[in-house]
């Protein structure tokens, strides 16, 4: 059974087949002419806000003249700008501006080991610049994120250059409490999506996301990008802290000697849990593990011996922990499922899906937050979600009511470094007060009529 990704791939090789006929008379070249096989990227340049830690120097962040983009007066130039489709080939692209076959090729062999053109991504843009309008273009650019873009020079001698912007860093902090919702939170505060998703990365070990209750309060410090003056997107997390009924869940960002940096809780513990809490993120539970609930297909009651997340078609679907891929079919009112045994205890299982993510099948290794599948409704379902099960030596359990081992904390010296750390991020945390959506209006409001009185 084809996945999406495949049936996709399967009909981008008939179009390129059918445009390498076409092309053929152009000889090696047209070989090097690819497809742009890609998926929309919608979140890439969503933008963070928050309050300074750190004032910067006025001449921190560089500014740049009005008239420059991609090192050009724009200006001087008649900009022309196309979009990306689905099935676009380059080398038609770029003969439609005015290039002929043997410019096109040099440009592709350039392009090799420099920048991988099958990389494309629909939905992005092509930047033409020609000296006067109607005239062939004498550059293009490929803008993939605000961080770099691709500068193809169209005449001689027919350069391509990856071009990667210089970022500033500074360290932000946010604070939000729920009024109604997490996501409600975070919005009030135009906080991103980025920064959203890698806040529940780093504390869905310890907080139930999908058990938000009124008067929950979070805070976090986290690395804020700009390129050009302009927030382009969000660094790692520092520290985060959220709060519910007077506990507090925290992940702290620490980085041993001459190792890679990780997220610990408060007592030095990996805050990456055994088992993360779901299968999918930015979801709600529909249905909880019953032993008689009444099936809103078949109409009578029976157990189910799962939880259902409902989400819409298409959200990838992640494994809960490493392990190995048991089963990747369809069966019955399962639908399409996988299911992936952890170790001699512990397996789950993930039903009702749309399509299986690449390289998914029996044997195949995952590791905890990999991408196994995508959610539909397949089976015995009525809409989008994914009945996540979970079994504990070879019985289905209520994954939500399960004590589950717990990692070790660090020891020793390391441990004495970490709590010198943490204490210093707590800290961090501390200077931050908890803000309501009252009070974040209000700063909105005075902001913007302190803006108007000095433009």
């Amino acid at each position: 059974m084809k996945t999406d990704d495949t049936k996709s791939q399967s009909v981008l090789r008939r179009f390129w087949q059918s445009s390498y006929r076409n092309w053929v008379f152009a000889g090696a070249f047209a070989a090097s002419a690819a497809i742009l096989v890609t998926s929309l990227d919608l979140n890439e340049t969503r933008q963070a806000a928050g309050l300074v830690l750190a004032q910067p120097e006025l001449d921190a962040l560089p500014v740049v003249p009005d008239n420059m983009r991609w090192g050009f007066a724009i200006d001087e130039f008649h900009l022309f700008e196309d979009d990306l489709r689905y099935g676009d080939v380059l080398g038609e692209i770029l003969i439609k501006q005015g290039l002929v076959y043997p410019e096109v090729a040099a440009l592709v062999e350039n392009a090799k080991g420099v920048f991988d053109i099958t990389t494309m991504r629909v939905g992005k843009s092509l930047y033409f610049l020609s000296r006067e309008k109607g005239e062939k273009p004498a550059y293009l650019i490929y803008e993939p994120s605000p961080y770099r873009y691709t500068l193809f020079q169209l005449e001689e001698p027919y350069k391509v250059e990856v071009v990667e912007r210089d970022v500033v860093t500074e360290v932000k902090a946010n604070s939000g409490v729920l009024e109604t919702n997490f996501w409600q939170a975070l919005t009030d505060n135009g906080l991103s999506y980025e920064l959203a998703d890698g806040m529940i990365d780093v504390l869905s070990a310890s907080v139930n996301f999908y058990n938000q209750k009124v008067g929950d309060r979070f805070k976090v410090v986290y690395e804020q990008h700009y390129v050009d003056g302009e927030a382009v997107g969000t660094g790692k997390i520092i520290a985060a802290v959220y709060q519910r009924d007077d506990k507090e869940y925290f992940a702290f960002n620490f980085q041993p000697e001459g190792e890679k940096s990780q997220y610990y809780d408060y007592e030095g513990r990996p805050a990456r849990k055994a088992f993360l809490k779901a299968p999918v993120k930015f979801s709600r539970i529909s249905s909880r593990y019953s032993r008689n609930r009444l099936h809103p297909v078949l109409g009578y009651r029976r157990p189910h011996r799962g939880t259902d997340y409902a989400a819409p078609y298409g959200t990838p679907i992640i494994a809960v922990a490493d392990g190995v891929v048991t089963e990747a079919t369809r069966r019955g009112g399962n639908g399409k499922f996988v299911k992936i045994q952890h170790d001699a205890i512990y397996a789950t299982q993930y039903l009702h899906m749309r399509g299986f993510a690449s390289g998914i099948r029996p044997g195949a290794r995952v590791v905890q937050g990999q991408t196994i599948g995508y959610v539909g409704s397949t089976g015995l379902a009525t809409g989008p979600h994914v009945c996540f099960r979970f079994w504990k030596n070879g019985q289905q359990v209520d994954h939500l009511r399960l004590d589950l081992p717990q990692p070790e904390p660090i020891t020793g010296d390391l441990l004495e470094a970490f709590n010198v750390e943490r204490d210093r991020l707590i800290q961090l945390l501390n200077d931050v007060p908890y803000r309501t959506r009252e009070e974040i209006f209000k700063e909105k409001a005075a902001q913007e009529k302190q803006d108007n009185l000095n433009p």
